[in-house]
């Protein structure tokens, strides 16, 4: 009988996901807060994002060579830095602008965390353990909106630096539950470390595999850009912040329930189709966004997050796990969420760029555009196979669906 991992592994997915919503969603509430002045707390978010989507290959290609049983440590010094540079917000008196670099740090090795995360699911289901990634990842979306809802109640009752305490705390908890995790090296870990690439051989040999992912970049950039500028979204149609706090919990918590049944949908539905399926409600969306004429419209088109962002977000795991070789796995999921990233950072430059020199109405329709996009890059390569892959694994591809 296989090891069953789900249980950490959904703990794991809680502690990240609820320090998500502070390192994240209350970043510009902390730093304002704090006196820094609002176009330099935009930069250092968008700086943080960005020197991520920089590193993370980089710690992938080094989680690639050490081998599978060695994320878990790297996900722990990751937590155990980011503790330190959070910590040092409250341990030592700082002027504005070096708090606001430990605060861009602090996000950095946060978000670094993601693809390392992702990896632990697919090491131990390919060492013979089970990890539910489905049922994880939907709990912790609950945690996020949860703990969202909690830590605005903490700063509003006790301040912005009990934010931090929470965060300690929950990265502490995700280093005890990391290094709890058994041995997850298969028996060929030796010969895949020793085959793993480099990053720019991993962009040679996995052509296709890297163009799929403009696609994860365009439709991330059309989800960040309509979600977090959802109240100009309102605005036009004479809703408000308690409308969109309407809005984001409809799409949470659809998109939790469908998260938790993943793993039953994912065994029905191509990986390639899911992504498909994904582009296409993104799509829908986009239209249905300007066409919409009312508040409870766009509550109905909240709906939509069933099949788009609840679809593209765990299929990127498992789709990154079925394109590329598992010496290079680890790199796989590091471009991937990479892309996604990068996609936001640019969604939200654009949103405010339009909004500012257009209107909202010319922001909706870019979002038609990066949609459709997005969904034709999917329909030309998600269901195409590097060749280097089938050549390199002909004597035994036993590990990927043909």
């Amino acid at each position: 009988m296989k090891k069953n991992l789900t249980f950490r592994y959904t703990l794991q997915q809680v502690a990240y996901w609820a320090a998500a919503a502070g390192v994240m969603s209350f970043a510009s509430a902390y730093l304002l807060a704090k006196g820094l002045p609002a176009s330099l707390v935009g930069t250092l978010l968008s700086l943080g994002s960005l020197l991520s989507c920089a590193v993370q290959p980089v710690l992938a290609e080094r989680a690639d060579r050490l081998g599978a049983d060695k994320i878990k440590y790297m996900i722990a010094a990751l937590s155990l830095c980011c503790m330190a540079f959070f910590g040092a917000l409250l341990a030592i008196p700082m002027s504005t602008v070096p708090m606001g670099i430990c605060y861009l740090f602090g996000i950095f090795t946060f978000d670094a965390m993601m693809p390392l995360l992702n990896a632990v699911s697919v090491s131990c289901n390919n060492a013979g353990m089970k990890i539910n990634y489905g049922v994880g990842r939907g709990i912790g979306s609950l945690a996020y909106s949860l703990a969202a809802l909690g830590l605005g109640r903490i700063i509003a009752d006790f301040g912005e630096d009990w934010m931090i305490w929470a965060i300690l705390a929950l990265m502490a908890f995700n280093i005890i539950i990391s290094l709890g995790y058994p041995s997850a090296a298969a028996a060929s870990t030796e010969r895949r470390r020793n085959d793993s690439c480099s990053i720019i051989t991993f962009f040679c040999r996995y052509r296709r595999y890297c163009f799929s992912l403009l696609g994860v970049l365009l439709l991330g950039a059309f989800h960040a850009m309509t979600e977090n500028f959802m109240i100009k979204i309102f605005d036009r149609l004479g809703g408000g912040s308690a409308e969109v706090g309407v809005a984001l919990f409809v799409a949470t918590a659809i998109e939790a329930v469908v998260l938790l049944f993943f793993e039953p949908i994912r065994r029905r539905i191509s990986e390639g189709w899911l992504l498909k399926i994904a582009g296409l409600s993104f799509l829908l969306k986009s239209f249905l966004f300007i066409v919409s004429g009312s508040v409870e419209a766009i509550y109905l088109v909240q709906l939509l997050q069933a099949t788009s962002y609840s679809f593209l977000a765990p299929t990127q795991v498992f789709y990154a796990e079925k394109k590329v070789r598992p010496e290079d796995m680890v790199k796989g999921q590091a471009f991937i969420t990479a892309a996604y990233s990068l996609g936001c950072a640019g969604g939200n430059f654009a949103g405010g760029f339009f909004i500012e020199h257009f209107g909202v109405g010319a922001m909706l329709w870019f979002g038609v555009v990066l949609a459709a996009l997005g969904t034709g890059v999917f329909f030309l390569t998600v269901n195409k196979k590097d060749k280097c892959i089938m050549e390199a694994l002909a004597p035994s591809q036993s590990w990927l669906t043909p």
